[in-house]
């Protein structure tokens, strides 16, 4: 059986490429015969970098894309190139998309964006008239009141998001946290020495939605001997000088550090400096950053909301900025290398190797009832 794994974007440095990675490997090692559709040539130097392992051996289809995706338009793009590529295999897995085309036999979700914010659950289907959700509207309705979910196999990378994908779709998927890549298990536990600094590390992209206006907002809440560092994807590099020009307007700019496309081994580095990581982003889906600083033995300080609550201890959880600087201070006065262990032990149930493992336990009993 020759399956198929559709994610064009795996040039991208992102929580879903990391799930592409995995899944590929996965399959490859449990002796399946896997062809991987993407936009680029695979750059296994990236990849490495990203994931902390290779791509495994199999065949690629490389189409490139010629226009930048813009909003709904994305959406039937992806569906006529998952069409096309469905005839190059016998099962096909979507790991990026977010969507449930007709022809796709396993969808990994990480949210089911277009059937959830913007659309009623019955007709008629649009809050708002914009031109974005009027495109959408078409597949918006098919998927909502056409779409057969029965014979397919759907992913939720959490709780949160399989109780959204019900609520929208009316669909029943099964969770499967993503991984945290095994690099950043390798040799951490050694550096959970007394000696890490009072640094707080916040790993976002530069754009709508991530919430990172609120370093600065935080930071200026806190003492003034507690150092932070953004690190970030800068896409739109005009949010950045915003942020500097808070900075500055706040007198943080000797606190609070930018580090803007940073590399991974770049992100270990602060993380294995830091007591604390800070997330600002609410109604996070999982939360793939969050874990990954758990694993590097920091105390994780993230917005009660989203699927973070599955994972993340009441106490290190905030509502509000000031909140999250009460937080953030006490559990930088609280960090000890025992209860960095147990984060990283925490930490471990979203390793690469358990993701495999659950991945590969789903997949098989799946196929099984469809032979």
């Amino acid at each position: 059986m020759r399956i198929g794994v559709f994610h064009p974007a795996l040039d991208m440095c992102g929580g879903a490429e990391v799930v592409a990675v995995a899944t590929v490997n996965a399959l490859i090692s449990s002796g399946f015969d896997v062809v991987l559709f993407v936009n680029k040539s695979i750059d296994q130097k990236r990849i490495s970098e990203m994931v902390g392992e290779p791509l495994g051996a199999c065949k690629v289809m490389v189409s490139p894309i010629f226009l930048k995706p813009r909003g709904a338009f994305h959406v039937y793009e992806n569906a006529l190139r998952s069409l096309a590529f469905k005839s190059q295999c016998d099962l096909l897995l979507d790991t990026y998309s977010n969507c449930i085309f007709p022809w796709i036999d396993v969808s990994y979700m990480h949210f089911p964006h277009i059937n959830n914010y913007e659309f009623r659950p019955g007709f008629p289907y649009l809050k708002t008239a914009h031109i974005r959700n009027i495109l959408a509207a078409p597949y918006a309705m098919f998927e909502k009141t056409l779409e057969n979910h029965e014979g397919k196999l759907l992913l939720a990378n959490s709780y949160f998001t399989a109780k959204v994908i019900k609520e929208s779709l009316g669909a029943e998927s099964k969770v499967l946290y993503p991984p945290i890549p095994n690099a950043f298990f390798i040799d951490e536990r050694v550096k959970l020495s007394s000696r890490r600094e009072d640094l707080v590390v916040t790993v976002a992209r530069f754009g709508a939605g991530k919430g990172v206006e609120l370093v600065p907002e935080i930071a200026y809440k806190t003492r003034k001997n507690i150092k932070f560092a953004m690190i970030g994807l800068a896409h739109d590099l005009t949010i950045v000088e915003a942020f500097r020009r808070n900075l500055k307007k706040l007198n943080l700019e000797d606190r609070v550090t930018i580090i803007p496309n940073a590399s991974r081994e770049q992100i270990k580095s602060f993380l294995s400096k830091a007591k604390v990581y800070l997330h600002t982003t609410r109604m996070e889906h999982f939360g793939i950053s969050i874990a990954e600083a758990m694993a590097m033995g920091c105390l994780p300080v993230v917005h009660d909301s989203g699927g973070a609550p599955e994972f993340v201890p009441d106490g290190l959880r905030y509502k509000n900025s000031i909140e999250a600087a009460k937080i953030l201070e006490k559990a930088l006065a609280d960090w000890e290398p025992e209860k960095a262990e147990r984060m990283i032990e925490n930490a471990e149930r979203f390793s690469e190797n358990n993701f495999s493992k659950n991945f590969i336990e789903l997949f098989t009993k799946y196929t099984s009832s469809i032979a």
